[in-house]
This record gives structure tokens, sequence and C-alpha cells, in this order.
């Protein structure tokens, strides 16, 4: 009797519809889709700047608008994502004034500045996924891909103009290309990001943790394939440097403005670790799930670690290591605690995450009862991610603190030309408000002595102002100006910003004698 093949049953396209590959697609494009959903949210709601991003929009702007491309000025950052910004400006914000001058309106110039970033956020979840398949398999890569969609943390610093934008989505290629062993092209990854931000430089033990398991001469190249193209990088941001002819220049600012000098005292120390544990908590969700995500991949790690022959287990120390170096580094040495720092370990800890779930998946092993398990982890996370979009969250840029700056802006611009602005606390934002071609003058003085002083001493008859915002008493600064003899008028007063009109006294000769005068003791007279 002859064999005959076997027909496959009439259901038979459908089971192939739903095979885990086409399966696997469908999750990755759900997952890709929710990011963009997320993140052009993030890119289009309404919020003023935080400090930082108005200071590299200014810096941007200038390129864009008056063709400063070299970027003059005090800057301690390198300028790839600024360049990056400037061309958004250019192609996405920068109109023609009837005169034909180039200008940026602020609130174009905030969308310009944030559309690189909030790109290139996609590019990095996309990254983190490639990377955890190319490492751990499959399903390891669809659940880092969902845990980068829906981190809270990477949502809330994805439409933003600060140099992290860029910098993390370049990080997040350098480790999906060294985890398929293409050494160069992570190199080349590391230095674009090094060309966005110093910082990136910190990646570069986790890339060479991941290259040490080479052997030999192989081992060298690799570590010679990552380094030398930031060397080239540094170089080259050297001569960019010199070629500005700056005062001081980005590596001597970056090492003044990054550099603690010391490190931590005892007291210290948890006051740092419960900051960073707050932060850390949005990594993944809100942070009761961030918290469970953590013991859960803690568990699974040391349970495959004592396996006879732990499957990836030299991978998952490594990124390990790699996260609690780094944290070591910045709770031990006095550096500023801002919540971006915590952004580079973001990208190995959710990896570590995803190996949590793929242990809980393992063994759950139903694939019902995996994918109702993930779904319900997705709906926990997704309203924290929600939040972060939303500006809600308490990590990420300006969170609504200079909301209403624009308008402070808006009113001191339609003062008359040459109008003072006594600026103590907003000076970056309110330089970016005030718009490309103010004609207003903005004074910094550091205290009330020194405002008081240098206010009567100005002998310009021009209309003045003095900005404050909610948060900051005015009331030592009032009574010193009032002390030197001004009249002081709230002319302007939203809730969030005021600006006091100031008359100043009559003016005294240099060097004239103050006896019998209203001028206070305490307050040297003009030419002292």
């Amino acid at each position: 009797m002859t064999a005959t093949a076997r027909r496959p049953p009439a259901h038979a396209g459908q089971m192939m519809a739903w095979s885990p590959g086409r399966a696997d697609r469908l999750a990755a494009l759900v997952a890709l889709l929710l990011a963009a959903w997320l993140r052009f949210a993030a890119l289009a709601l309404d919020s003023r700047f935080h400090p930082d991003e108005a200071l590299f929009a200014a810096f941007a702007r200038g390129a864009a608008v008056q063709g400063y491309w070299l970027l003059p000025g005090p800057l301690d950052k390198p300028p790839l994502a600024l360049y990056a910004q400037a061309l958004a400006m250019a192609a996405a914000g920068v109109t023609t004034l009837p005169d034909g001058v180039l200008t940026l309106e602020p609130r174009a110039g905030e969308f310009a500045a944030r559309l690189p970033g909030a790109l290139a956020s996609l590019a990095l979840v996309a990254a983190l996924g490639g990377a955890a398949r190319r490492l751990y398999g499959r399903r390891v890569g669809l659940l880092a891909l969902g845990l980068g969609a829906l981190s809270p943390y990477l949502v809330a610093f994805s439409a933003t103009a600060f140099t992290d934008s860029l910098m993390l989505p370049a990080l997040g290629l350098a480790l999906w290309a060294a985890s398929g062993g293409r050494w160069r092209l992570a190199g080349l990854w590391l230095a674009l990001a090094f060309g966005c931000k110093h910082q990136a430089l910190l990646f570069l033990p986790l890339l060479a943790l991941l290259a040490w398991e080479r052997r030999g001469k192989r081992r060298r190249g690799s570590l010679l394939a990552l380094a030398l193209p930031s060397l080239a990088a540094a170089a080259a941001l050297s001569l960019w440097d010199a070629a500005r002819a700056e005062p001081a220049g980005v590596w001597a600012l970056a090492v003044a403005n990054n550099d603690p000098g010391r490190l931590i005292h005892l007291d210290e120390m948890l006051p740092r670790l419960a900051a960073w544990g707050r932060y850390a908590g949005f990594a993944a969700g809100p942070p009761p799930l961030t918290a469970a995500l953590a013991a859960l991949a803690a568990v699974v790690l040391v349970a495959r670690a004592r396996q006879p022959r732990p499957p990836d287990a030299r991978t998952d120390l490594r990124l390990a290591a790699y996260c609690l170096g780094y944290s070591l580094l910045h709770t031990v040495i006095a550096f500023n605690l801002y919540d971006r720092y915590l952004l580079i370990p973001l990208l190995p800890g959710l990896l570590l995450l995803a190996r949590g779930l793929d242990g809980l998946a393992a063994a759950l092993r139903r694939p019902a009862a995996v994918w109702a398990a993930l779904g319900l982890l997705a709906l926990a996370a997704l309203p924290a991610a929600t939040d972060a979009a939303q500006g809600r969250a308490p990590v990420g840029a300006d969170r609504g603190q200079h909301a209403g700056i624009d308008a402070l802006a808006d009113y001191l611009n339609a003062q008359p030309l040459g109008t003072i602005i006594y600026d103590r606390w907003l000076g970056w934002e309110l330089s970016y408000y005030l718009g490309s071609w103010s004609d207003k003058r903005r004074v910094y003085y550091p205290t009330p002595s020194a405002l008081a002083a240098g206010a009567r001493c100005q002998p310009d008859p021009a209309v003045r102002y003095f900005a404050v915002p909610a948060w900051v008493d005015p009331r030592p600064w009032l009574e010193a100006l009032a002390g030197a003899g001004f009249g002081i008028r709230l002319d302007y007063d939203d809730g969030r910003f005021q600006a006091y009109a100031l008359t100043p006294p009559r003016q005294a000769a240099p060097g004239a004698s103050a006896a019998g005068s209203s001028w206070p003791d305490r307050t040297p007279p003009c030419g002292r």
C-alpha cells in the first residue's frame, strides 16, 4: 500500500495566520503604535520649556534664525543635538517678516525643538526590543519592546528639548549594534551620542562589558572599534570649540558645571538614595508596579544564576553590574540629583525587567495565561505612561512650573523700546520667550543689595521692571529697592508671575555725598 500525503485540515490556514511569527509581529506593531501615540501626545502638549530646555532652544534658535551656527556663548554641551533642533526649527518653525528678516515664534520653536526627540524616541523603543531579542530571544525582545513603549520615564523625556532626548536613542542603537556583535557600528552610535552630550561616554563601560565575552585579538579589536569613534568625536569637538573662540570653551564649562569636586557626606546618603528611589519608581509604570517588576527580576535572575548551566547568566550579570556601578557612582559622588541622570542605566534596567517577566511567562507556561498576565500589566502601566505624556509625572521637563511665562514675556515686550528688566530668577526661560529680536534689556543682580545699588546707579531714564515668579518671596528685594528711593508699583500679576514697575529716585552725581539724602547707610553711593 502506497503512502498518501495527508491533506491539511480546512482550518490550517487559520492556524497559520496565528503562528508565533505573525503574533510576534502583531504584538510588536501594537507596542510601536502605542509608543507613537504616547510620544506624539507629549509633543502636542501645551507646555512651556524647562530652564535647560530654554537654554538649548535659544542656542538652536540663534543658528536657525540669526545664522549663529558656531553657537556663540557659554555652552557646555556638544553641538549635535542643538543642530538637530536648529534644523527642525528651520524646517517647521522659522518664518519671514515683511522686511525679509527671519523670525521664530516661541510656541513654534517649542514644537520644533522637541520634534527630533519625539521621533528619535520611537527608534529607541525599537532598538531596545531589538537588543533584547538578540541577547535573550524572541519573547524577551517583545517584553522589552512593551516596557520601552510604556515606560513613563522614557515617555516623559521623549518630546523634550534636553540634549538627552537625542543622546539616549543613539545609546539604544549602540546597545542594539553591540548585542549583534557589530562593534564598529556600536562605536559609531556611541560617538554620535557623545556628540549630543558628554555623559554618553558613561555608557562605554556597558558596551565594553558586552565585548569582554570575546577572546584574545577579537576582544581587543572589539574594544578598539568601540573606543576609536568616540576619540575621533572628542577631537572633532575640540576643533569645533577652538573655532568658536569663546573665553570659556565647551570642555572647561562641562567640567565646571558637572564636577562636584567631592564625595558626599554621610548624612547625605539616605536623602540621595531616597531621591533616586523616587525617580526610579517610574521606570516601568507607577512605583508599586515598578517595584514588583524589579523584585520579580531579582528573583528570576538569582534562580537562573544558580542553575548548572545558566542560560545568558553572564549577560544578566554584566547588565546588573553596570546598573549597580552607575548608581553607586552617582550616589557616592556629590553629582546633582537630576532626574534625567537616571536615563542611561534605564536602558539595561529595562532589559533586566524584561528578563524577569520572561521568567514569569516561563512559569505560567500556558500561552493564554501568559498573554492575560501581560495584558493586565500593560493596563496597570498605561495610566502612568499617559500621565507622563500629559506632563503629570514627577519626572521629565518643566511639569507646569513656568506656565504663563509666555504671557509675562508678551506683556514686557509691549513696553517701550529699551525697557530695562531686572531678572533674578527667569534668565534662560524669559530670554527665550522674549523672542528672537527682543529690544528689551535684561539685567541680573544676585542679591537685594546688589540690585538696589546697581539700579540706583543706572543713569538711563528708561522704563524699568522687576520680574518675579510666584514661588519667590519678593519682599527683601522690594524693601531694598524702596530703601534706595525707588517708587514701586505692581503692574502685572497673573498669579504665577509678577512685574513691578520701578520709578528711580533722583540721580546723585557719581562720588557725591549721600549725607542728608534718603539713601540708606548700608548701601554704597554710586562711584564707590
